[in-house]
């Protein structure tokens, strides 16, 4: 029996790192300072990603060349894996040693020992190491833990009769989660409370089912992990590189001067999962987690499409927006049958603006996936400043999450320099900065 396979007994806690990667739904660091509201007061070239209309709006103020270069990630942790990898991080290590030295020590007992007999000593250390991970595997079980995270370049020119953006953007949506067995926790509470007073005694040793006496009389024998785990874990992942080309014009409609814009995007999607029991990692012979995921991989090719409006009222500096995201429903099938979604949504909004005061507003009208991350918003944004220097603020809602829905929002700008975030809890975050020139 290889007596180094007890030391990942903590795979139950790293294995879930290895399966949580990092997103998709990004947005840039101004939307995220005004709490995700965008699709009527965006700018730049993210403004037009968000509403392809806005670049008729950035025509008629006179810009003409526009640079955007972000980056952003959103993590949805209710496991607090995060925290339990950073305040953890040696448990493995220091596990497997005291596994080692545990099994096989020689006992100072027989079979025809009494039942008060010390069979060993020296025992506190794996119980209160085994009593972490019971800790451990308490907090995970059944929570998921899903991060986003992206990056994107683009540029827009608005002095067109149809003015016109590129943008390419790259992300990775990760998501994770682990179901603990009841006789996963029995097995580490066995070592948790039978050898917290520093000894085993024989009557423990005869009634805790791990523990038992070699056939030899002399040592102890220890059910190794990789014959008594029977937790799972899940892991999904998706890569996607995409390429949009928005334009816009505008056109008379009832009275009004209503500005029109269509994205169309080109992604090449790379998704991965895998669905495995605990008891499969202790074997040597098997392919580690990032190997199975590559073995599992699929690669597909898809083509969506975003349209916006926007009308601006001729007695009210009140600007009205709509914009309808991924007309076409997309799907990709890993190779074991987990199906990733990104399905159409409609968002309406609106942005109020007084001089340098502007009062941001947007509200999906259904709940969507975006590479299968649900969400609905809605978002209540002020924006105070100018083009040299701004302060942001915000709240939001996500109607889709269950937990960690609301959100509050805080960034600022200095020239081309964006910086943002939302922020739930500790465990719950989107952070976003970003370089954006517009002239």
């Amino acid at each position: 029996m290889n007596m180094h396979k007890p030391a990942k007994l903590t795979l139950l806690i790293s294995g879930l790192t290895l399966l949580a990667s990092t997103p998709a739904l990004a947005m840039d660091a101004r939307s995220a300072g005004l709490g995700g509201s965008s699709i009527a007061h965006g700018k730049g070239v993210h403004g037009a990603y968000e509403n392809p209309s806005s670049l008729m709006r950035m025509k008629r103020d006179g810009q003409v060349v526009h640079l955007h270069l972000g980056a952003s990630m959103d993590v949805q942790d209710d496991a607090q894996i995060v925290d339990t990898v950073i305040d953890e991080e040696t448990l493995p290590e220091d596990i497997e040693a005291e596994i080692d030295s545990f099994t096989g020590s020689v006992l100072s007992c027989d079979f025809n020992s009494a039942p008060e007999t010390v069979c060993l000593t020296g025992t506190q250390r794996l119980a209160e190491l085994s009593s972490r991970v019971l800790d451990v595997l308490n907090s995970v079980d059944g929570k998921p833990v899903q991060a986003t995270a992206a990056a994107d370049f683009g540029v827009a020119y608005t002095k067109w009769a149809f003015p016109i953006a590129m943008h390419y953007r790259t992300s990775v949506t990760g998501a994770a989660a682990t179901a603990v067995a009841q006789s996963d926790l029995d097995y580490v509470n066995t070592f948790a409370t039978v050898l917290v007073d520093d000894q085993l005694t024989y009557d423990e040793l005869a009634s805790s089912v791990p523990l038992s006496i070699s056939a030899d009389g002399q040592t102890l024998s220890v059910v190794q992990p990789e014959d008594a785990l029977e937790s799972d874990l899940e892991g999904s992942a998706l890569v996607r590189e995409q390429l949009g080309l928005s334009m816009a014009t505008s056109i008379e409609l009832g009275g009004f001067n209503v500005d029109i814009g269509i994205t169309p995007k080109f992604s090449e999607l790379r998704a991965a999962s895998l669905s495995t029991e605990i008891s499969d990692r202790f074997d040597d012979t098997n392919d580690s987690l990032e190997q199975q995921f590559e073995d599992n991989e699929i690669v597909d090719t898809t083509m969506n499409m975003d349209v916006g409006a926007s009308l601006s009222l001729n007695h009210l500096p009140l600007r009205l927006s709509v914009v309808a995201r991924n007309l076409a429903k997309e799907t990709i099938t890993t190779r074991d049958n987990f199906v990733f979604e990104t399905t159409p949504q409609l968002i309406v909004g609106g942005a109020f603006s007084l001089g340098s005061l502007t009062i941001t507003g947007d509200m999906a009208l259904n709940e969507a996936k975006a590479d299968n991350l649900d969400t609905q918003i809605v978002a209540v944004g002020v924006e105070l400043g100018r083009s040299l220097m701004a302060l942001r603020a915000g709240i939001s809602h996500d109607n889709a999450r269950n937990d960690d829905a609301t959100a509050l929002s805080l960034g600022f700008s200095l020239g081309p320099v964006h910086v943002g975030g939302r922020i739930t809890d500790l465990n719950a975050a989107q952070l976003g900065a970003q370089l954006a020139f517009s002239f």
